[in-house]
């Protein structure tokens, strides 16, 4: 319950009114809660009080984009980036802000789309996808979600042409190659899947569902070591994995 967080969180800042984290975790809480304005306040205030604090400084941005207001946003994502550079969250970010700005994305598809994204039943999903497409045909993650959700009903077909519509508009969208390349290895087209996998890990190293869906190819093709090699990665990066944890554990149980 995000109300009862926030009180609890609200109570710990009797002891320690200076904890940046707390003001984040606080912000978060507001923010599921489409208290933007509050959330906002909350991410401010840990920037204030730890300035190098970059993921509350892209939750800033983030909570800026949401109420329209994208100079400050996009300023905000820039100081996140200068803190961290390459961290995803802010590129992504920054991407959608300046996209929504420039009026090369559609906002009304923007909130359809992250609505669908919040979604548990794949054909709703699949309706709201379908309302942002007609919007705007070359939102790219609208296509490849939309090709995600047809394949949870089981429509293969449409789900490839969905994620091939997403890699026409860009063929260097890591998510599109990921999700192409694991409907090649569902249907046992399992060097094509390894060559996709491989490319969405070029442009995305640290792209945890890529990595694992490659070790898991790897297994199919029986290539254990090769498979080990890349579950070792994922644990390296991961520790808590599961899913690494899981095919390590058997590969390894197999020597």
């Amino acid at each position: 319950n995000d109300s009862f967080a926030v009180n609890a969180w609200r109570k710990s800042l009797d002891i320690n009114p200076y904890d940046a984290e707390v003001y984040n975790f606080i912000g978060i809480s507001l923010h599921r809660m489409n208290q933007v304005e509050e959330a906002l306040d909350a991410f401010q205030t840990a920037v204030q009080i730890r300035a190098d604090y970059y993921q509350a400084q892209n939750n800033v941005g983030y909570m800026l984009f949401l109420l329209g207001r994208y100079e400050e946003a996009l300023a905000a994502f820039n100081t996140c980036l200068t803190i961290e550079p390459g961290y995803e969250p802010a590129v992504k970010n920054k991407n959608l802000t300046q996209q929504i700005f420039a009026g090369n994305i559609s906002r009304t598809a923007f909130e359809i789309a992250e609505e669908a994204s919040e979604e548990q039943d794949a054909l709703k999903q699949i309706d709201e996808y379908r309302k942002v497409l007609q919007i705007d045909s070359t939102y790219i993650m609208a296509q490849n979600n939309l090709g995600v959700a047809y394949y949870y009903e089981g429509k293969i077909d449409s789900a490839y042409y969905h994620i091939k519509k997403a890699l026409e508009i860009n063929s260097d969208y890591p998510e599109g190659l990921n999700n192409l390349a694991y409907l090649y290895k569902v249907e046992a087209n399992y060097e094509l899947a390894v060559k996709l996998f491989l490319k969405a890990l070029t442009l995305k190293p640290k792209y945890f569902a890529a990595l694992n869906n490659l070790g898991e190819t790897y297994v199919l093709m029986s290539e254990m070591e090769n498979a080990k090699r890349v579950f070792t990665t994922v644990l390296d990066l991961d520790p808590e994995n599961e899913v690494a944890k899981k095919w390590y554990s058997e590969i390894s149980s197999q020597n």
